[in-house]
């Protein structure tokens, strides 16, 4: 037969180890809560900011970026009317050249495809 001292011990290992695994799935528990709720919040951040129209992706560049964006033309500097150029020397207007059209080549025809199982 078991000594009481023996079964004293038998008992104070079960009770650490049923307490070693409560702890184990309450700490389980609360990191899956917590991404879980991470993940909502997230999603709601980004949900709200593409219902909103805030979209980042379509915003302006940052201000670092910008130094490399060229500047605006005015709508009447953009579509002004360029002056014709004078006719120079080299190239006479007697000497123009008619333009010809050149037919594209025909598209070489794919090779079969050849596999294992054929």
């Amino acid at each position: 037969m078991d000594d009481p001292n023996r079964l004293e011990a038998k008992g104070l290992a079960r009770a650490k180890i049923r307490g070693k695994r409560r702890r184990v799935q309450a700490i389980r528990r609360r990191t899956a809560r917590g991404a879980l709720a991470l993940f909502a919040v997230v999603w709601t951040v980004v949900f709200a900011q593409l219902v909103s129209g805030n979209d980042p992706a379509l915003s302006r560049p940052p201000v670092a970026d910008r130094r490399h964006v060229p500047p605006r033309v005015a709508p009447e500097e953009e579509f002004a009317p360029e002056a014709e150029p004078e006719p120079s020397e080299e190239f006479p207007p007697e000497a123009e050249v008619e333009a010809v059209e050149v037919e594209p080549e025909p598209e070489p025809e794919p090779e079969p495809i050849v596999t294992s199982a054929s």
